[in-house]
């Protein structure tokens, strides 16, 4: 694995790593050279529900400390489950959690659909995503976003500025209708620094509509 990013990165392509968090001290530090940016499925903050899908609470908060410790670009995925890690004090300890490492990481809410062997388990409404979008900004992180609703859950599905609260990023699912933010990664109307990997010029971002589904490459946040 890590001779395959050591050659993309030879190309300067940007690698990240998709993880559902179980990592060691030493594979981090492994991989760390050829890393940009590095996401974690936070599946649940309740251990008990953790460890029916085979993994461990501990472990997973364990690797976000530890990947955020690195200087590495993290960003945290829930996907919300009606019944499963929907409570709004489980969702609110998650989101001090998160505040408690680094308010400035990006923490996506996304929608689940029934399929495989959870048909029985209803689809996510617009209206959790944005409860849940709510007490992550209400517990002090300044990137929440809402997805996989396309066109349903309003300003949570774009990246705005945490100081001026102006829309930097306008996205509907794989589309950017707008990217505003300077190459040096700055909101352009008050200047403030968003934290992130961003592209240098504005057109890179490919905005418009992507008919090939393949998202924007390079955005975070």
């Amino acid at each position: 694995m890590g001779g395959g990013f050591q050659a993309a990165s030879a190309e300067d392509l940007l690698c990240a790593f998709v993880s559902n968090g179980n990592a060691t001290p030493e594979a981090l530090d492994f991989l760390k050279p050829w890393l940009r940016a590095y996401k974690i499925d936070l599946k649940s903050f309740n251990d008990r529900q953790h460890r029916t899908l085979g993994g461990t609470l501990a472990n997973v908060c364990s690797s976000i400390r530890k990947v955020h410790e690195r200087g590495i670009w993290l960003e945290i995925v829930t996907l919300l489950i009606s019944g499963f890690n929907d409570h709004e004090a489980e969702l609110r300890d998650l989101a001090q959690f998160l505040v408690g490492i680094s308010p400035d990481i990006p923490w996506h809410v996304t929608a689940f659909h029934p399929d495989y062997k959870m048909t029985d388990v209803p689809r996510t409404a617009a209206r959790q995503l944005v409860r849940a979008a709510e007490i992550g900004a209400e517990s002090g992180l300044r990137y929440v976003h809402a997805g996989n609703a396309p066109g349903q859950v309003g300003e949570w599905e774009d990246t705005r500025c945490h100081a001026c609260w102006a829309t930097l990023i306008e996205r509907q699912g794989y589309n950017l209708p707008a990217y505003r933010l300077t190459g040096e990664g700055n909101c352009p109307r008050c200047g403030a620094k968003i934290p992130g990997l961003w592209h240098n010029h504005a057109a890179d971002a490919q905005v418009g509509r992507l008919d090939d589904n393949r998202g924007p490459r390079g955005v975070t946040l």
